[in-house]
């Protein structure tokens, strides 16, 4: 009994003294019986040979070995939620410098081509399907969407949307960069471009131009959502634009008023041009100069009255797009046809 109660006594002392003991010393510390010593060098080691190594070498998706490229293509076409053809889908995808490379490899093989074919066929002529079907729906979608710009900047935003950079974006975010069959890796913008223009092809083959429309509204034309629009055509003489067009409605030439200027006299000067006409604002603009102002007043007028201003309603995509009656046949004037009419007017 009374040799339990000492060691009831000691454990309570001693567990009286350690608590005083950190409270009174906070930089004493515990030593962790767990802990080893070699571990942090051991990491430090192995951190240096890594950065000594420099970094993996990029590899083809395929060089894994749970890479099963029949169940990438299969569940490609379910991730966009269309039904392609298996075989106009795998044309599709399989570009012309991949059958180059395999006909080389048999030839150094000693197979003969004629008597062996490699049964492949190339996804150029579903590229040239593709490229016009999307070309078509643009430039209907842009007209009807954009009834009073001119022709030029329909084009400067069509010629925008089927660029290489655009279309190989759009080919890597939707998984393409893995499934295509080609010689050069990594997969070049060039490539990614025209296989998505192929993709849309295949679509096209199978499941009709309804379709493959469907397609590039719901993948290419939402990259004008985060483009401004007004930034892609540059008009050469605004004020001269705007003259003409003002005058084809039968309107006063346009008038360049000086709002307010600040810190005219130093080299942070600044001037707010406005453009009026008839007594309305059309458009406005700050400038380091008189003439730099008044330009790009004019510039934003020309903007307004084409209705590309920062206030318009955001293009209708998606479901909204379901009611869209396009004409694609219908074609908007030109800026040259309206500064001829009206040289021959004068």
């Amino acid at each position: 009994m009374a040799a339990s109660m000492r060691r009831v006594c000691k454990t309570c002392f001693q567990r009286k003294f350690y608590r005083t003991l950190f409270k009174t010393n906070p930089c004493v510390v515990v030593p962790d019986k767990g802990y080893k010593r070699w571990v942090p060098k051991i990491d430090n080691m192995l951190y240096n040979r890594r950065l000594a190594a420099g970094p993996e070498v990029e590899r083809h998706r395929s060089e894994w070995i749970n890479w099963n490229y029949d169940a990438e293509v299969y569940a490609f076409g379910k991730r966009l939620g269309e039904e392609f053809e298996d075989s106009t889908l795998r044309r599709a995808l399989t570009h012309r410098s991949y059958i180059e490379k395999e006909e080389e490899r048999r030839r150094e093989l000693g197979i003969d081509l004629d008597a062996a074919p490699l049964g492949l066929a190339d996804n150029q002529e579903l590229a040239a399907i593709g490229a016009e079907s999307m070309s078509v729906y643009i430039k209907a979608y842009l007209r009807h969407v954009y009834p009073r710009l001119f022709e030029e900047g329909v084009s400067a935003i069509h010629d925008h949307l089927i660029s290489t950079e655009v279309l190989s974006k759009i080919a890597s975010h939707i998984g393409l960069t893995d499934l295509i069959l080609c010689q050069e890796f990594p997969v070049g913008v060039g490539t990614l471009s025209d296989t998505l223009q192929a993709v849309i092809g295949a679509l096209e083959h199978g499941q009709g131009r309804d379709r493959a429309h469907l397609f590039v509204r719901d993948f290419v034309l939402p990259q004008l959502v985060e483009t401004d629009v007004a930034e892609l055509w540059t008009v050469p003489n605004p004020m001269g634009l705007l003259t003409d067009m003002l005058a084809r409605e039968g309107q006063p030439p346009p008038e360049p008023r000086l709002q307010w200027s600040s810190a005219s006299q130093t080299v942070m000067s600044l001037y707010y041009v406005g453009i009026y006409c008839d007594g309305q604002l059309l458009g406005q603009s700050p400038g380091e100069t008189l003439t730099i102002a008044e330009e790009m007043a004019a510039r934003d007028a020309v903007k307004n009255q084409l209705g590309l201003a920062d206030s318009r309603s955001p293009l209708p995509l998606g479901s909204l797009a379901d009611t869209l009656q396009l004409d694609f046949d219908r074609v908007n004037p030109c800026v040259a046809d309206l500064t001829a009419l009206e040289a021959s007017s004068m």
